[in-house]
């Protein structure tokens, strides 16, 4: 591994395939990995699962083992730890006899590690995919880890990186790893911004998918086989552009509006549990004005108009503002219409606020009418006067002007 961070100037590089990076060594189970090497190395082999490598090619001369574009698909933590312990043990310099960690190194010398290594050749992608999902189904890798395998994402992560100078997050632990690979690498791309990827997955099918109950309640609808993540990957019809990174990006600008107003965990009673509730509004109000500006309302125009409404300061606090609004009257009890006397909250859920949020019908006229009609009353706000000028016309006209540019 010390070759090859010498060939590459990354050491992270060889876990590109993998659905996770380093996640430390404070991790429990990185830790212990580290403890059985200092005090109990000759066993280590015999308490841990192995490693995993797949490469494009392989040759074997004289005992010596020689890799063609390996990737560590398995056992990142493992390799990681060994690694990270026996550098900073044996590669720190110094001169002299040290009885003592000569003592370790002779146990060392006594441990091994399973290792597996796979020729997948130049061509074994979809190979590789499954040898790195099957070879990653114990419990302490999560679905969402998965996204990592889809080319999609990938390709995704440059765009995010070229376009809008964003670090996408697609694996687990990638944002630490690169930001210690810019802290060691002076003269490469530096990052301010990073998002992950699973987020705005969640940000978008709360929005432009109006699952913003789903999105509270649960995370496997938003995964690879999911219903509300394949519907947002469906082949599009014969007009429009699939998903992609212009999506992304309206979804981290409508996430980073979020956070702005403290939505989430961050936020006040009334905010704590509404974050995809607001995104849901945000969409649907922005969805009307597009409506009465004559232009077509796609997933693709909507993640377009996102991103100019959501980078023009006064359209951002019109919208923004107004959906903001909507949710703090509809959690007050000051108000008829708040969500505590919703007929459903009343009738089904006894009062209960978070399992209430996470209905799947949350929005619509049939489940949350209380809501339904504040949405209604902030879309009429939109079309009264404010000091000669309509809300809603300061929104069309940008999301028009850019339009006819």
């Amino acid at each position: 591994m010390s070759s090859y961070r010498k060939e590459t100037n990354d050491l992270d590089k060889i876990y590109d395939k993998n659905v996770r990076r380093y996640l430390g060594g404070r991790r429990r189970v990185n830790l212990g990995m580290e403890n059985t090497l200092k005090s109990n190395p000759e066993n280590f082999g015999l308490f841990n699962n192995g490693i995993t490598i797949v490469v494009s090619d392989w040759k074997l001369s004289d005992d010596q083992l020689t890799l063609d574009d390996p990737h560590i698909v398995n056992g990142c933590q493992t390799s990681r730890t060994i690694w990270t312990l026996f550098d900073k043990r044996l590669a720190c310099g110094g001169n002299g006899r040290n009885p003592e960690l000569e003592h370790w190194e002779r146990r060392v010398s006594e441990a091994a590690v399973v290792t597996k290594i796979v020729r997948v050749g130049s061509s074994g992608e979809g190979l590789l995919k499954e040898i790195t999902r099957y070879t990653n189904s114990q419990n302490a890798v999560q679905e969402k880890d998965f996204l990592a395998l889809s080319k999609d994402f990938s390709d995704w992560q440059r765009e995010m990186s070229d376009r809008y100078d964003i670090y996408l997050e697609i694996q687990r632990g990638g944002w630490d790893s690169q930001k210690a690979f810019q802290k060691r690498n002076i003269n490469t791309k530096r990052y301010d911004r990073h998002v992950n990827s699973a987020d705005l997955i969640k940000v978008y099918g709360a929005g432009w998918l109006e699952a913003a109950g789903p999105a509270f309640a649960k995370n496997p609808p938003f995964l690879p086989g999911g219903a509300i993540f394949e519907k947002m990957m469906a082949k599009p019809t014969e007009n429009e552009e699939p998903f992609g990174v212009d999506d992304l990006y309206a979804a981290y600008l409508l996430q980073l509006a979020g956070d702005e107003q403290k939505f989430g965990r961050q936020g006040n009673l009334a905010r704590r549990q509404t974050r995809f509730l607001f995104y849901f509004i945000v969409v649907r109000l922005l969805k009307y004005c597009m409506i009465r500006s004559g232009i077509s309302v796609n997933d693709r125009e909507v993640s377009q108009s996102i991103i100019k409404v959501l980078k023009n300061p006064d359209a951002y606090e019109l919208l923004i503002t107004t959906a903001s609004s909507v949710i703090d009257d509809y959690m007050s009890r000051d108000f008829e219409d708040n969500v505590f006397k919703e007929p459903l909250m009343i009738e089904k859920f006894n009062s209960d606020l978070n399992a209430f949020l996470k209905i799947d019908g949350l929005g619509k006229q049939g489940q949350s009418p209380n809501l339904y009609d504040r949405i209604h009353m902030a879309e009429a706000l939109l079309n009264h006067r404010i000091g000669g000028t309509k809300p809603i016309e300061l929104i069309k006209s940008v999301i028009n002007h850019d339009l006819n540019n």
